[in-house]
């Protein structure tokens, strides 16, 4: 029998532009906090398995805010991300305290996993549509055929930016069936009334993007068979790139699903959502957030407190 699709949530980042372990802000109208949001929406659309990915010191903090109240509703695992898992024969850099990227936090819980799986940052909300769209996909799509498919849920521009700051955003190129053929990164993305603006050389010049601009917001549904390529790419990526740049290079999920794509490895098939994507980028997001959460109770999308 087929597996359900596992939940992960990538919850080890530093979070240097926000100033905090943002993943454990109290921002529900109950004390809740993002994450709790995303899991509630994965429970409804029908996951049962969650792991979270985070550092090893903060398991006591994670399981004291969320942790606790979660287990009556989902299967909850930890994995961490340790610089030291590296594959035998490679050590760490030395004075490295940066850690690997998105692709080395998602390899950090592979003995947690054996079923296709939807990975997510823990600092985004994402809404509930987005969870039921991948967990239909992935229960439909695995072991279709020889060729991976994956997933990405993707948002319009407009419904994902920041008035506080620029924020950076994978932007897609889709074909006629709306499957990928590649994202580009732009780094600093402004609002500019319905649509943006974006600039390439730190302001001096400014470009317009239409609002409706199908975005990644690193929602992703993989295969169970790519843990295994993703492990084999990281000895790759170890050799390659940590020659160059030993303190700061990362093994990005994004650009390992692009290089999968780009060699006809896999396909990857995307979803739209319309809903409101927000998450704490700046401190100042947080109080837009916090009005958002408690809109969403008021109306009834989520039950306040939200875990009964």
């Amino acid at each position: 029998m087929q597996k359900k699709p596992h939940l992960l949530i990538m919850a080890a980042g530093m979070a240097s532009r926000y100033g905090g372990v943002k993943q454990l802000e109290r921002v529900g109208p109950s004390g809740e906090i993002i994450m709790d949001y995303s899991i509630h929406a994965a429970v409804d659309a029908g996951f049962e398995d969650l792991v979270i990915v985070i550092k090893r010191e903060m398991e006591a903090d994670f399981e004291e805010v969320i942790g606790k109240r979660l287990r009556s509703h989902i299967n909850l695992q930890y994995a961490f991300q340790e610089l030291e898992d590296l594959p035998p024969g490679y050590s760490v850099p030395a004075n490295r305290i940066k850690p690997w990227g998105t692709g080395h936090a998602v390899l950090a819980a592979r003995d947690l996993l054996d079923a296709p799986l939807t990975v997510i940052n823990a600092d985004d909300y994402y809404g509930k549509t987005a969870f039921r769209l991948m967990y239909n996909f992935l229960t439909e799509n695995e072991g279709a055929d020889e060729k991976q498919k994956h997933a990405l849920c993707t948002w319009k521009l407009r419904n994902t930016l920041s008035s506080h700051g620029t924020v950076s955003r994978g932007i897609c190129d889709l074909d006629d069936q709306d499957r990928l053929i590649g994202i580009r990164e732009l780094k600093k993305i402004a609002p500019s009334n319905s649509d943006a603006t974006y600039t390439l050389d730190d302001g001096k010049s400014w470009h317009t993007l239409s609002g409706d601009t199908d975005v990644s917001m690193n929602f992703f549904g993989l295969s169970r068979g790519f843990m295994q390529r993703l492990s084999e790419k990281f000895a790759v990526f170890l050799d390659e790139s940590v020659t160059d740049q030993p303190l700061s290079s990362e093994y990005l999920l994004p650009e390992i699903l692009g290089q999968e794509l780009a060699s006809g490895n896999c396909e990857i098939h995307t979803m739209r959502s319309s809903e409101r994507w927000f998450g704490v980028t700046y401190q100042e997001d947080k109080a837009f957030v916090e009005a958002s959460l408690r809109d969403l109770a008021d109306k009834g999308v989520f039950p306040t407190p939200l875990w009964i």
